[in-house]
């Protein structure tokens, strides 16, 4: 039997050097401290893993970020859109917070979300991708003819008169590591994410679900210099968002502060 020794003591538990009235992310005013301008990026302590052919598995466990609302807003073609790290954090805060433009157009992402991994998801890499994307338009006629039709295909060809050919697919499917698959791939990864080919995306993603994959890479925004970590999740029930940040002024000051003191990416060779 365990016995409770009670006695009339007040104690209060908090951060070493805390003081009265001063909140540890925010200073008197309101205003974020130098911890506060980091908060809403959520740093993983789980670590990648490439496979020996190439795919990657991303643990359980594992903290993506996502800019967006204040739960998980998966897309019409049910995808979601994430990337890890301070950086590219700061990078989509910058770009899909509550810009005058983004709120203009109804766009503007209002919260950062923390997804945590429930189960092991599986990657394929930037050239399986590219060689799975060519043979899913070489087999789906109608798909590649919705493809080919759109403004996306264009930089496909990289002409506005030419249209994208089987035989530019045949290419990429021989040489999926090069520039023939990487910008055909490139270009896929764009359509996927215009909401008017919800439809065609739904494909997309089934035919990479049929293939074991529960994440593919998102090479429009790796490639154009936008990220270095986006990925999309086409098995979003493996994920779960444990926490959000609301994006105030402050952080999006901070993640534009944060823009400024990184080297600027650069657009990929594979895809000029």
């Amino acid at each position: 039997m365990r016995r409770y020794n009670y006695t009339n003591e007040l104690a209060h538990h908090g951060i070493l050097g805390m003081k009265w009235g001063v909140r540890r992310f925010q200073d008197k005013s309101g205003r974020l401290t130098k911890a506060g301008e980091i908060r809403y990026a959520k740093e993983s302590n789980k670590t990648i893993k490439t496979n020996r052919d190439g795919s990657k598995t991303i643990p359980s466990g594992f903290v993506f970020n996502r800019v967006g609302k204040a739960s998980m807003d998966i897309n019409q073609s049910g995808a979601l859109y994430v990337s890890y790290g301070k950086e590219d954090a700061a990078r989509y805060v910058r770009s899909l917070g509550p810009t005058l433009i983004g709120k203009l157009l109804g766009t503007a992402g209002e919260a950062v979300q923390h997804i945590s991994v429930k189960e092991n998801l599986r990657m394929p890499s930037d050239s399986e991708t590219a060689k799975e994307t060519a043979q899913l338009l070489l087999s789906n006629k109608k798909l590649f003819k919705t493809f080919k039709e759109s403004f996306y295909s264009i930089t496909a060809t990289g002409d506005l008169n030419v249209d994208v050919s089987t035989k530019d697919l045949e290419r990429a499917l021989q040489n999926p590591s090069g520039k023939e698959g990487q910008k055909l791939a490139y270009s896929v990864s764009s359509f996927l994410g215009d909401g008017n080919y919800a439809k065609e995306s739904k494909m997309v993603y089934e035919h990479f679900r049929n293939k074991g994959y529960d994440v593919i890479p998102d090479l429009h925004d790796t490639l154009s210099g936008t990220s270095k970590t986006a990925m999309i999740v086409i098995n979003p029930n493996k994920v779960k968002i444990t926490s959000t940040t609301m994006i105030t002024k402050d952080i999006m000051k901070a993640g534009k502060k944060h823009v400024k003191s990184l080297e600027k990416l650069k657009v990929s060779e594979l895809i000029k």
